[in-house]
């Protein structure tokens, strides 16, 4: 809906934030390790005519660093997508970003190699959120949960 607030961590080129804005998202924000992420993502906004003032971008590790938590903000969004993130990773971002996630809010993973995904739905459930479904694609897994 208009009014939706997206969190990317490890956005990458911006893709999923971007895609969420085509489908009617208000403002979407990624994060990411890599530096490279924010020419990357400025240079998908351009081409795809998205402004600056519907997608922001940072670096930093939103696990470990605070400034970056608060830069981000608390119980702001509706939806937090963490894709293609080693299961290792989602268990430690999972505790913290559900700090992110408003109420009723929905947490996605997804790229978890099937041999991982008890750790990644134990790690869910541990966070305190409800998972709402498991999907399974070839040896791909996905967990969608909310945040109640």
């Amino acid at each position: 809906t208009e009014d939706t607030e997206i969190l990317d961590v490890g956005c990458g080129s911006g893709i999923l934030g971007m895609l969420a804005l085509k489908f009617g998202a208000k403002h979407s924000t990624g994060t990411d390790l890599d530096p490279c992420a924010i020419d990357a993502t400025h240079e998908n906004m351009d081409v795809n005519g998205i402004s600056r003032d519907q997608y922001r971008v940072m670096i930093g590790n939103i696990i470990d660093d605070k400034e970056v938590q608060d830069q981000v903000g608390y119980d702001r969004y509706d939806i937090v997508a963490a894709a293609n993130i080693l299961a290792d990773v989602l268990v430690a971002l999972t505790p913290v970003v559900v700090n992110q996630i408003k109420k009723g809010g929905i947490y996605i993973t997804s790229g978890i190699i099937e041999e991982k995904e008890e750790t990644v739905v134990e790690a869910v459930k541990a966070a305190g959120l409800e998972v709402l479904e498991v999907n399974h694609q070839g040896e791909w897994v996905s967990v969608t949960a909310r945040k109640n």
